[in-house]
């Protein structure tokens, strides 16, 4: 087994009969008492690798922030922390967050993994998501990845986060791929990371709302169509609208913005890479405008969710396909049934 914390792979976890706990052997954390009981649960460990000022901190602060509220569309969902650290985030950083106060960045030494355990998800059921955050300087080279990514090297998703408005003008394919090789070269080189066979990828566009204008029209509808109520029913068919769009988004980023090396590279390196639009702060947002509204924030967390069962259950991702191919057949013969556009 593999604990939750140092990711290192364990025997067993030493057992406290005295104090009723148990405890890694490799770095000593406790292991919380749920996932010990919860074999049966998804578990997902999950890595975030960006720049600097690139919105991975506050994606992270965003999605818990929008998930706290979903208990009253989903019959019998909460989520709840595993330990201090993670108490501290939920119950601390989240209100500041929805009073507009954005939070810090993460800082370089590599703080504790976010512990969540979220209960009775819409048709995956009860899952452990283990967030490790680390700061955007850390990705500068792939000396720095190994002494503090370890983390994420070895998670089964990670979360590849960039912000193209804030990337150099023309510069996008260079600085994403640069960002992806150095990566690479650290995880495989250097961390001893089969990220080829184990690793799934989810690329994240956040501050999608501060670049609408360079989106195509069908993106455009996407992204504001992604208020926290579209995932609210139907999670089934939401599914499949995910796996359209990550298409589209690729074609978007290829055709459009004149990307292909990063797209070429993650394809072969990972063993599956899906693509999504993110504004974690919502439109127009001010810092004196109170609370966020997002827009497609729960999108990558579905994909987190999406790999975690295919991994642990291979027969659903064929069921997955199958039910794909299904839901875009009847999209294509809703799109012939619709009349021409006359309007011009």
């Amino acid at each position: 087994m593999r604990c939750p914390y140092c990711l290192e792979q364990v025997e067993a976890f030493l057992r406290d009969t005295q104090k009723g706990v148990s405890h890694c052997p490799q770095c000593r954390t406790m292991i919380p008492r749920a996932w010990l009981q919860g074999a049966q649960d998804l578990r997902a460990t999950v890595g975030v690798v960006g720049f600097s000022g690139h919105g991975k901190t506050v994606l992270l602060t965003s999605l818990f922030s929008t998930l706290k509220r979903f208990s009253e569309f989903w019959a019998g969902y909460y989520y709840r922390s595993l330990d201090d650290y993670t108490h501290r985030l939920i119950y601390e950083q989240v209100p500041l967050f929805e009073k507009g106060v954005l939070p810090t960045s993460t800082p370089a030494n590599f703080p504790s993994p976010a512990m969540v355990h979220y209960h009775a998800l819409p048709v995956f059921g009860n899952a452990f998501i283990g967030y490790y955050d680390t700061a955007g300087e850390v990705f500068s080279d792939a000396a720095q990845i190994e002494r503090a990514g370890f983390f994420v090297a070895h998670s089964d998703v990670v979360l590849f986060i960039i912000s193209i408005p804030d990337c150099e003008p023309g510069q996008l394919d260079d600085e994403m791929s640069r960002l992806l090789d150095t990566y690479i070269r650290a995880a495989e080189d250097r961390l001893n990371a089969d990220i080829r066979g184990k690793q799934r990828m989810v690329v994240i566009f956040t501050k999608a709302d501060l670049m609408v204008d360079r989106l195509s029209p069908d993106l455009q509808r996407w992204l504001a169509d992604g208020s926290e109520r579209w995932y609210a029913i139907e999670i089934h068919d939401k599914l499949m609208a995910l796996s359209l769009a990550s298409l589209q988004i690729e074609e978007w980023l290829r055709d459009q913005m004149d990307c292909t090396r990063f797209p070429n590279m993650a394809r072969d390196h990972f063993k599956e890479v899906r693509y999504t639009l993110v504004s974690a702060l919502g439109t127009n947002h001010s810092p004196d405008s109170g609370n966020p509204d997002p827009l497609r924030v729960l999108d990558p967390f579905f994909w987190m969710l999406v790999f975690t069962r295919d991994l642990e259950k291979p027969e659903a991702k064929q069921k997955m396909f199958d039910r794909l191919m299904n839901w875009l057949a009847g999209f294509r013969r809703k799109s012939a049934a619709l009349p021409p556009d006359t309007s011009q």
